[in-house]
């Protein structure tokens, strides 16, 4: 589990798969220790967590009712779902006028966005359903649907929110298997791994807060940064002045 939007890419929270306990199919597995995190970090981080994002996989009762169990509001993809509620929400807002239009919103040439309220099967609150209609520069056409527990959120902010989410695939993980050697076992057993994944995703925190804060003005990569660090550690055995002297 990691933060979204600008700033430092921060992973705050990871939970180990457990087998025999959690269902074997992939989807409800990955729904399951998904739970399980989620009321970790909002019990060892309380004040720190207000909105909780996720893909099309999440977009059930099940999770929105965890979600708001926990006291914390989520807003989920939506595609193709057997949910009856949910497929009728679809048909409504497709009927309904633009509720606001954005034009040259993020270089995208206009972005219509259309907004429903309904209530979901085994939900007991309303929830928004809300599609936004994007025509891109080069005449392309997509559109990004959400469902969400947030009645009185911005919808650019909405918007900013499930777009930032594909940053944890492109920038985040990418970047823990590339730099951090995540995609690599180092170990085996599940207290070694378990620690290692800690030590990864620590060291990592602390490379971009570092990033973040004192070179906000110098753009460099971590690898770069890793770099230079090293050859500053090289060169000083030959600064007297840096050496500390145990003797």
């Amino acid at each position: 589990m990691s933060t979204v939007g600008m700033g430092p890419k921060l992973v705050i929270g990871f939970e180990m798969y457990k087998p025999g306990q959690d269902p074997i199919s992939k989807d409800e597995g990955e729904l399951s220790v998904g739970k399980r995190l989620i009321s970790s970090v909002v019990k060892s981080h309380r004040k720190l967590i207000d909105v909780v994002v996720y893909d099309a996989l999440a977009c059930n009762s099940i999770w929105i009712n965890h979600c708001k169990n926990l006291g914390i509001d989520a807003i989920v993809r939506a595609k193709n779902n057997n949910n009856k509620s949910l497929r009728l929400a679809k048909k409504t807002v497709n009927k309904t006028e633009a509720v606001e239009v954005w034009v040259d919103e993020k270089g995208f040439e206009k972005v219509e966005v259309y907004q429903s309220t309904f209530t979901m099967d085994n939900v007991e609150q309303p929830l928004n359903f809300v599609k936004f209609a994007i025509k891109h520069k080069k005449k392309q056409r997509t559109q990004i649907m959400i469902v969400t527990t947030c009645m009185d959120m911005a919808l650019k902010t909405s918007f900013k929110i499930i777009r930032a989410r594909w940053d944890i695939e492109n920038s985040i993980f990418n970047n823990l298997k590339r730099e951090c050697g995540l995609e690599h076992c180092f170990v085996h057993g599940k207290n070694a791994v378990e620690a290692v994944l800690y030590l990864i995703f620590i060291a990592s925190n602390i490379m971009q807060i570092f990033l973040v804060r004192r070179l906000r003005n110098h753009f460099t990569t971590q690898r770069e940064m890793v770099r230079l660090l090293l050859k500053g550690l090289y060169l000083m055995k030959y600064k007297a002045e840096l050496v500390f002297s145990s003797s």
